[in-house]
């Protein structure tokens, strides 16, 4: 019984520390074009924008949880410095009905 288990973990850990060891894609290595299809693709992608920062980046509202609503944002990529993504944040409109 040992044996199979052992066996079991062993193959477990040959196929996800391949997945563990890509790390997160990295917006700084790749063209704004590739970033933007890598989000598209996913829906959501969370993305490394500097030496100590990540974000999440959506492609449509759905892949933001409510109130939140998708803002553009620009972040550098290794061809521009004005890539246009888009991040979820909380509505502006949300706030304003709730003082109401």
């Amino acid at each position: 019984m040992r044996g199979r288990i052992a066996t079991a973990l062993v193959f477990i850990a040959a196929f996800t520390a391949p997945a563990l060891a890509q790390g997160r894609p990295d917006a700084r290595r790749m063209t704004c074009e590739q970033v933007q299809e890598l989000i598209w693709q996913r829906g959501a992608a969370v993305v490394t924008t500097g030496q100590h920062t990540y974000e999440r980046f959506v492609s449509a509202r759905r892949f933001c949880d409510i109130p939140n609503v998708p803002r553009p944002r620009v972040i550098s990529t290794r061809d521009t410095q004005r890539c246009e993504v888009y991040a979820c944040e909380r509505d502006p409109f949300e706030d304003m009905f709730e003082r109401w």
